[in-house]
Order: C-alpha cells, then sequence, then structure tokens
C-alpha cells in the first residue's frame, strides 16, 4: 500500500476511527449527518505515490429526469462553498469531490493523518448542510 494511505490508515487505527479498505490505495469511511442518514466518503490515494489524495462522496442524490435543475443547485452550491466541489456525472447524480495535496514528508508523523481528516471532516460537514437544498431541487 502507497505510504501516504498507510500513514492514514495508522492514524484512523490510532484514533479508533471506522473504515474499510475498498482496493489498494481507496479507503470508504461513512459517517451519519444531521440531514442525510449515510454519508460514504471515498478516499483515494495516488497510485503512483504522489502526495496527492482525493475525497470523493457519490449517488448523493439523483437527478435523472430533470438534470438541469441538478446542474443549477451544483453551480448554486459551487459558488457557495469553496471546499468542495458539486457536480452531475453521466447518471445524472450529484457527486462531490475535493483534491488535496499532503505535504511530501507527512507520512512521518500525524501530519498526514491530521491533514486527511481535515478534509474528511469538510466534506462531510458541508454534504449534510448543502443536502437540504438538493433535496429541495430534486423534490420541488
Amino acid at each position: 500500500m502507497q505510504i501516504y494511505a498507510q500513514a492514514f490508515i495508522e492514524f484512523m487505527d490510532k484514533n479508533d476511527i471506522k473504515y474499510t479498505e475498498q482496493k489498494e490505495n481507496v479507503l470508504k469511511i461513512v459517517y451519519d449527518g444531521e440531514n442525510m442518514d449515510s454519508i460514504p466518503v471515498f478516499v483515494f490515494f495516488d497510485d503512483e505515490g504522489d502526495p496527492v489524495v482525493q475525497f470523493k462522496c457519490w449517488n448523493v442524490l439523483n437527478f435523472k429526469n430533470n438534470k438541469e435543475k441538478g446542474i443549477e443547485i451544483c453551480n448554486s452550491l459551487n459558488c457557495e462553498y469553496r471546499w468542495l466541489r458539486f457536480y452531475v456525472d453521466d447518471d445524472c447524480d450529484v457527486v462531490v469531490s475535493v483534491d488535496a495535496v499532503l505535504g511530501e514528508d507527512s507520512y512521518l508523523d500525524d501530519a498526514c493523518g491530521e491533514m486527511c481528516m481535515f478534509y474528511l471532516k469538510r466534506v462531510i460537514s458541508i454534504l449534510d448542510e448543502a443536502y437540504p437544498q438538493i433535496a429541495k431541487a430534486r423534490w420541488a
């Protein structure tokens, strides 16, 4: 496993944070939100070992019969929240993601884990906060 992924795993183990390994360099962490029952965030570490990581949550809500409304709400949320990118994928699902660059030597101490937790918490808190707006756009 890539050293940054391993450093994050060690950090989560040390702090009793539950996760599952989906495949090499991909972790899944699930949190409960106030507005969303379950917020599964996938963490993708660079396959070539670069200190780059992506946090992604998909299938937030589907806009299959009204893709334009999905794009509209995502554009609105992109203006409102600077930490997270909202978009509608080819299946008309709302997807959120953020890319992060870790420090070159962050795997040597808890810096990698702390940085990853910062981004993970950002994804969860922003998505949970924005979900009512997404749902309202979908069902309105």
